[in-house]
């Protein structure tokens, strides 16, 4: 089962390093700031497919760094949401944005935690 932040996970990607994985959570929790306005807009741009690829690639990014730092949750929200908006899979846009956005929410305060220890 997925947890919303699984240390043990993130420790290993970063080879035990308790240093590192707050620095790096620190960087995600910063440098990038998901916004679902902008999302939204990005969603208006179509490929000549008409997926929304660009919207794709901006949640990609948070869901990957996400993945690497043990936030499985919303990973896995992430890329339900990355799959339909490539055109891979079908799905409720509005719903899956929405539990992206709670996903990303609780997981960001979570790290929130671990960077106060």
């Amino acid at each position: 089962m997925a947890e919303l932040l699984n240390i043990e996970s993130a420790l290993e990607m970063v080879g035990g390093d308790n240093d590192l994985l707050k620095e790096l959570l620190d960087g995600y929790l910063n440098d990038r700031i998901f916004n679902a306005d902008e999302l939204e807009k990005l969603i208006l741009i179509k490929d000549e497919n008409g997926n929304s690829t660009e919207a794709a690639k901006y949640i990609h990014y948070f869901k990957g760094a996400a993945k690497q730092l043990g936030a499985e949750i919303l990973g896995e929200s992430g890329q339900a949401l990355e799959d339909v908006l490539r055109g891979k899979k079908e799905g409720n846009l509005s719903e899956l944005i929405k539990a992206f956005s709670d996903d990303y929410v609780r997981s960001i305060e979570e790290m929130k935690k671990i960077c106060q220890k």
